[in-house]
């Protein structure tokens, strides 16, 4: 999110909170002088900048630090300008479903090791269909860091992934989309060994797009699981907001 806000908008907010904070301090510090004669020699020896200076950066620290930013996001108007502008506030439950091409991996591996029909990839009508996977997703977005946490389920040996980095981009044409690397660390069943053809980690990545309300990413995912075999599969994956 901070990569969409440039140095000239904290500049401008400080210097903005700045001049709207000059009179409400000074009558804050003639009220209390006025109100407490006893802690009038204290309050006329702070010097109104520093105090300024000290509101102005909590009040940045609060925006930015403590996920404020969020608050702003959910006003109706500015949640629209804002989520159009900058990014969409990606915060909370999501589904993901996945279509894999590993049955077309593994039928490619069991053609070469004389266990099925001669199998031409390149021919539509014998290509077996994708797998698909769902999962349930949780992101956590801050200012300057987004997690994207799959939990696993038990039609596979997820046992957690751990988000390596994100980054957001937005096109000139206003499309928004999110790079995304993961680390995935699978679980033996039963205290069985994986398969051949898993690992106990991999990496993996994906370009997803953002719709325009901000309710849906879709896009491919690529991981390089067995890839010291060529087995290393992809696919399309689309994740969508719980209601």
């Amino acid at each position: 999110m901070a990569k969409f806000v440039p140095l000239t908008f904290w500049v401008t907010l400080a210097v903005y909170l700045a001049l709207a904070l000059v009179p409400f301090a000074e009558l804050a510090i003639n009220w209390l002088s006025e109100t407490f004669p006893s802690i009038g020699p204290v309050i006329d020896g702070v010097k109104t900048t520093r105090l300024i200076a000290s509101i102005v950066s909590g009040v940045v620290s609060l925006f930015v630090i403590s996920q404020g930013w969020r608050l702003v996001w959910k006003i109706p108007y500015l949640k629209t300008k804002l989520s159009k502008a900058l990014f969409y506030d990606l915060n909370g439950d999501w589904t993901a479903e996945l279509q894999s091409n590993w049955p077309i991996v593994e039928k490619t591996k069991d053609a070469a090791l004389n266990r099925g029909d001669v199998f031409d990839v390149f021919d539509d009508e014998s290509l077996p269909d994708l797998c698909e996977l769902s999962f349930d997703v949780t992101i956590k977005q801050s200012w300057f860091r987004t997690d994207v946490e799959f939990f696993p389920n038990d039609s596979t040996p997820l046992l957690v992934s751990k988000t390596v980095s994100v980054e957001f981009f937005k096109a000139e044409n206003g499309t928004k989309s999110m790079a995304w690397v993961f680390e995935v660390k699978n679980k033996s069943k039963n205290g069985a060994r994986l398969a051949i053809t898993d690992e106990q980690s991999y990496l993996g990545a994906a370009k997803l797009n953002l719709n325009e309300d901000g309710s849906e990413l879709a896009g491919e995912f690529w991981q390089n699981r067995s890839w010291h075999r060529g087995l290393n599969a992809a696919g399309l994956i689309v994740l969508k907001r719980k209601r």
